[in-house]
Protein backbone atom coordinates (compact mmCIF):
# COMPACT_ATOMS: atom_id res chain seq x y z
CA UNK A 1 0.00 0.00 0.00
CA UNK A 2 2.99 2.51 1.20
CA UNK A 3 4.59 1.82 -2.48
CA UNK A 4 1.81 1.83 -4.85
CA UNK A 5 -0.78 3.92 -3.58
CA UNK A 6 1.00 6.39 -0.29
CA UNK A 7 4.41 7.06 -1.87
CA UNK A 8 2.77 8.15 -5.22
CA UNK A 9 -0.29 10.21 -4.22
CA UNK A 10 2.71 12.32 -2.16
CA UNK A 11 5.25 12.43 -5.25
CA UNK A 12 2.77 13.64 -7.16
CA UNK A 13 0.74 16.46 -5.27
CA UNK A 14 4.49 17.45 -4.10
CA UNK A 15 6.15 17.33 -7.60
CA UNK A 16 3.79 17.62 -10.41
CA UNK A 17 0.62 19.00 -8.42
CA UNK A 18 2.30 22.15 -6.14
CA UNK A 19 5.92 22.54 -7.55
CA UNK A 20 4.53 21.69 -11.16
CA UNK A 21 2.02 24.88 -11.06
CA UNK A 22 5.08 27.03 -9.25
CA UNK A 23 7.42 26.54 -11.67
CA UNK A 24 5.07 26.74 -14.76
CA UNK A 25 4.23 30.14 -13.44
CA UNK A 26 7.76 31.18 -13.50
CA UNK A 27 10.08 31.96 -16.54
CA UNK A 28 10.88 28.40 -17.13
CA UNK A 29 7.47 27.84 -19.15
CA UNK A 30 6.02 24.52 -19.26
CA UNK A 31 8.92 23.04 -21.32
CA UNK A 32 11.50 23.98 -18.34
CA UNK A 33 8.94 22.66 -15.63
CA UNK A 34 8.96 19.33 -17.22
CA UNK A 35 12.26 19.05 -17.38
CA UNK A 36 13.19 20.48 -13.52
CA UNK A 37 10.07 18.40 -12.17
CA UNK A 38 11.10 15.29 -13.72
CA UNK A 39 14.77 16.55 -12.32
CA UNK A 40 13.51 16.69 -9.07
CA UNK A 41 11.67 13.62 -9.14
CA UNK A 42 15.04 11.56 -10.01
CA UNK A 43 16.70 13.11 -7.76
CA UNK A 44 14.66 12.22 -5.07
CA UNK A 45 14.97 8.34 -5.87
CA UNK A 46 19.06 8.39 -5.43
CA UNK A 47 18.79 4.85 -3.37
CA UNK A 48 18.55 3.18 -6.60
CA UNK A 49 21.32 2.93 -9.45
CA UNK A 50 22.21 4.91 -12.20
CA UNK A 51 20.04 3.39 -14.68
CA UNK A 52 17.00 2.96 -12.61
CA UNK A 53 17.28 7.32 -11.93
CA UNK A 54 17.72 8.15 -15.37
CA UNK A 55 14.22 5.55 -15.86
CA UNK A 56 12.85 7.61 -13.59
CA UNK A 57 13.84 10.88 -14.59
CA UNK A 58 12.46 9.39 -18.40
CA UNK A 59 8.86 8.11 -16.79
CA UNK A 60 8.93 12.10 -14.82
CA UNK A 61 9.04 13.48 -18.77
CA UNK A 62 5.98 11.43 -19.52
CA UNK A 63 4.20 12.11 -16.62
CA UNK A 64 5.20 16.02 -17.20
CA UNK A 65 3.59 16.33 -20.32
CA UNK A 66 0.61 14.28 -19.35
CA UNK A 67 0.24 16.70 -16.19
CA UNK A 68 0.29 19.78 -18.91
CA UNK A 69 -1.76 18.33 -21.02
CA UNK A 70 -4.64 16.47 -18.96
CA UNK A 71 -4.10 19.80 -16.27
CA UNK A 72 -4.74 17.48 -13.54
CA UNK A 73 -2.26 15.37 -11.36
CA UNK A 74 -4.95 12.23 -11.54
CA UNK A 75 -3.96 10.76 -14.44
CA UNK A 76 0.12 11.23 -13.17
CA UNK A 77 -0.90 9.57 -9.88
CA UNK A 78 -2.79 6.48 -11.48
CA UNK A 79 0.07 6.25 -14.23
CA UNK A 80 2.48 6.06 -10.98
CA UNK A 81 0.63 4.06 -8.68
CA UNK A 82 0.62 1.35 -11.66
CA UNK A 83 4.36 2.08 -12.68
CA UNK A 84 5.07 1.32 -8.46
CA UNK A 85 2.24 -1.78 -9.03
CA UNK A 86 4.00 -3.51 -11.90
CA UNK A 87 7.51 -2.49 -10.45
CA UNK A 88 6.70 -4.45 -7.09
CA UNK A 89 5.28 -7.28 -9.09
CA UNK A 90 8.38 -8.16 -10.82
CA UNK A 91 9.82 -7.82 -7.57
CA UNK A 92 7.91 -10.17 -6.21
CA UNK A 93 8.17 -12.56 -8.50
CA UNK A 94 12.06 -12.29 -8.61
CA UNK A 95 12.27 -12.97 -5.38
CA UNK A 96 9.87 -16.15 -5.85
CA UNK A 97 11.97 -16.74 -8.29
CA UNK A 98 9.36 -16.69 -11.50
CA UNK A 99 11.33 -14.08 -12.87
CA UNK A 100 15.16 -13.79 -13.77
Amino acid sequence: IAVVIFAPAFEEMYIRGFLFEGFRQSRLGISGTVIVTALIWALLHVQYGTYEIVSIFGLGIILGIARYKTGSIWSTLLMHAFWNFLAFLATALYADGLLG
